[in-house]
C-alpha cells in the first residue's frame, strides 16, 4: 500500500540515516555527552541546552583526550546493521547526531513496511515522544518508545500495560494506530500527528484541521521539521 507522505512542501530534512560514526574523520573540538537514556555518545557540538530532550549534559573533549568526570563513550562499530546514526536539527543551521539504540532501525523498518507507513515518519514520531528510550513514562500514562496510553495500546491488541516497554510491542501498536489514523484522515499529515497527540475527536471538533491547543501545533510542527517530505 502507498506509504505516508508528507503533503508539505519545502520542510527542512533534519532525520536521516547515514553511515557508522567511524567513516568520517574527527574534528578537534567534540564533546561527549549523557543521552535521557543513560548511554554515552561523543557528538561535534554541544547540544545540551538546545536539545534538553535527548541529551543531559555535555563536556567538551580536546583532541580526543577523556573528559575528567565523564567515561569515553564507546563508537558505534564500522557496519553495524544494528545501529544507526540520525541527523537532528538543534537550530536551522546546526545539525547533531544521535544514535537510534541496537536493533531499533529494523523494528521501525518492518513494521512500517507491514502497515504501509513511511519508517522515516515513525522515527520522527518516536524520536519527539521518548527521545529513543523503551523505558519512558509521561505523567499522563503514556508509556514506551510510543508514548502509547493502555487504553488505546488495548485498542490495538496489547495484552498488559507492561508489554509497552517491549519495543517492538510498542512500535507495533503506535505503527497500527497510524495506519488508523492515516485512513481516517486521507494520509493528511498534519492531521494524523494531530490525532495521535490530541486524539481523533479533537481534529474532527476543530473542522479536519490542526486542533488549536499549542502542545498539539508545536508537537505537529516538531515532527514535521524531523520528516523529510516524501518525493
Amino acid at each position: 500500500m502507498k506509504k505516508l507522505l508528507s503533503t508539505t512542501k519545502g520542510l527542512t530534512i533534519a532525520l536521516a540515516s547515514v553511515c557508522a560514526t567511524g567513516t568520517e574523520a574527527a574534528p578537534p573540538t567534540r564533546y561527549q555527552c549523557r543521552l535521557v537514556d543513560g548511554s554515552i555518545r561523543q557528538l561535534d557540538q554541544d547540544i545540551s541546552r538546545r536539545f534538553p530532550t535527548l541529551v543531559k549534559s555535555c563536556q567538551p573533549v580536546e583532541g580526543g583526550a577523556d573528559s575528567a568526570d565523564e567515561p569515553k563513550a564507546a563508537p558505534v562499530p564500522s557496519g553495524d546493521p544494528s545501529t544507526t546514526t540520525v541527523r537532528v536539527i538543534v537550530a536551522q543551521d546546526e545539525p547533531a547526531s544521535v544514535v537510534v539504540p541496537r536493533g531499533l532501525q529494523a523494528i521501525i523498518t518492518s513494521a512500517g513496511d507491514r502497515h504501509g507507513i513511511d519508517p522515516r515518519l515513525i522515527q520522527a514520531v518516536i524520536q519527539v515522544e521518548s527521545a529513543f528510550n523503551a523505558n519512558a513514562r509521561s505523567p499522563k500514562g503514556a508509556l514506551g518508545l510510543m508514548q502509547l496510553m493502555p487504553a488505546t495500546a488495548a485498542r490495538f491488541g496489547a495484552a498488559a500495560d507492561t508489554d509497552l516497554f517491549n519495543p517492538a510491542v510498542n512500535v507495533e501498536l503506535g505503527v497500527r494506530y497510524l495506519r488508523v489514523l492515516s485512513e481516517q484522515f486521507e494520509s493528511r499529515i498534519d492531521l494524523v500527528l494531530a490525532a495521535y497527540n490530541a486524539g481523533e475527536g479533537a481534529v474532527v471538533r476543530s473542522g479536519y484541521e490542526v486542533p488549536p491547543y499549542r502542545e498539539t501545533r508545536e508537537y505537529v510542527r516538531k515532527i514535521l521539521d524531523l520528516y523529510p517530505a516524501g518525493e
